[in-house]
């Protein structure tokens, strides 16, 4: 088990008058120009208030984009106080972080510095000089190749942080699962979705897909979806690799334009596919049930534009049922936490491409750099 190899901190390891570099996750939603949800932060805190009470000093480093525009963390670090209450002070550059004698530092959006994503071992170097140590506490980071997930792991004696550890584990789990098991997987985008349907159209007992991704398989399978968005270009690759399995579960009817509900076989021209219908949320209801094991990435309709009612149907399922359950993904986070139901499950992954990409493929760039680094 990877989860076994990994090196975790632990209260082992002495941070007495030490400068540690945590790799954290403060890439959070905004709104209004704050924070939209915490969720993400508020998982830091307690290795953070640990390394504080074993006498160190801390420099966090993280990222901080919104549609695509990278942001300041400088507007953000009254609030950012609020939240972590550690007297966090804001650095604008690598030498200004160095020479702060402040106990905990937070470093400027790592990806103003070209050299970031560009996963320059110069500019990991230019990082290292920051600390004694380095702890990765941002899994939901560390499926990127960039400089402070693969190259900085090597260069300093490295941990994984106790949710990063936590993250593994309880995802290897879902590598090996208890049987039933089934995969309910939404969202949009077939490219971030493929690599995890490889893997578990080969080992899960059900698939149920929906979201904007079932329209593509519908498509491919030769059903009209109206005007709904599709990835054209995966339709031969989704009838060869996919739609033969007989675990696969797709909608029987949908949600259109006006909250109309439609079988699959009545999809106008001009309709446009919002979200699962209730006949197809109850066929997912009955078979979840008799699963031990279920695990769930991305909402099953555009929940943001008021469809949300068959991602709302299968939450309360989830939170009803006996089965262990794992949740991971942005957008499906956001809905359980609206939701207040976050103590209901049995683990929510902050990770969204990272859970993806460690259910795929088993390991992450971030993992490998730590299991690297040769440093006592």
């Amino acid at each position: 088990m990877l989860s076994q190899k990994l090196p975790v901190f632990n209260k082992s390891v002495t941070v007495s008058n030490k400068r540690v570099i945590v790799r954290v996750d403060f890439n959070v939603p905004l709104e209004h120009g704050g924070i939209a949800d915490d969720y993400r932060i508020i998982k830091t805190l307690p290795l953070l208030e640990q390394l504080r009470s074993g006498g160190a000093r801390l420099v966090l480093l993280s990222h901080l984009t919104e549609k695509k525009e990278h942001r300041s963390f400088a507007a953000l670090v009254d609030e950012l106080n609020r939240i972590v209450g550690l007297g966090m002070v804001f650095a604008k550059s690598v030498e200004e972080a160095r020479q702060n004698g402040a106990d905990v530092v937070l470093l400027e959006n790592l990806r103003v510095f070209p050299g970031e994503e560009r996963n320059d071992v110069v500019f990991a170097e230019e990082l290292s000089t920051l600390g004694d140590i380095f702890i990765n506490e941002g899994f939901s980071q560390s499926h990127r190749p960039y400089a402070s997930i693969m190259h900085l792991p090597k260069l300093l004696p490295s941990y994984a942080g106790p949710l990063f550890y936590e993250e593994v584990m309880k995802l290897e789990e879902a590598l090996n699962p208890e049987r039933p098991f089934m995969l309910v997987l939404g969202g949009v985008k077939f490219a971030t979705k493929v690599g995890v349907l490889e893997h578990f159209m080969k080992t899960a007992d059900k698939i149920f897909v929906g979201g904007a991704l079932a329209n593509t398989f519908l498509a491919a399978k030769g059903h009209r979806v109206g005007a709904s968005p599709v990835e054209k270009d995966a339709f031969e690759y989704v009838r060869e690799m996919f739609l033969n399995s007989p675990n696969l579960m797709l909608p029987s009817d949908v949600r259109v334009g006006e909250n109309k509900t439609l079988g699959i076989g009545n999809i106008g021209e001009r309709d446009v596919v919002y979200d699962i219908g209730p006949a197809s949320s109850d066929a997912l209801g009955r078979v979840l049930g008799d699963m031990k094991m279920i695990l769930w990435n991305g909402p099953l309709g555009c929940v943001e534009e008021g469809y949300g009612q068959g991602t709302a149907n299968l939450l309360s399922v989830l939170a009803a049922t006996k089965a262990k359950v794992i949740i991971g993904g942005g957008d499906t986070l956001a809905v359980v936490r609206n939701q207040g139901l976050e103590n209901r499950f049995y683990h929510l992954s902050t990770g969204g491409g990272a859970m993806l990409e460690f259910l795929a493929k088993g390991t992450l760039p971030g993992i490998e750099a730590i299991l690297d680094n040769t440093k006592d």
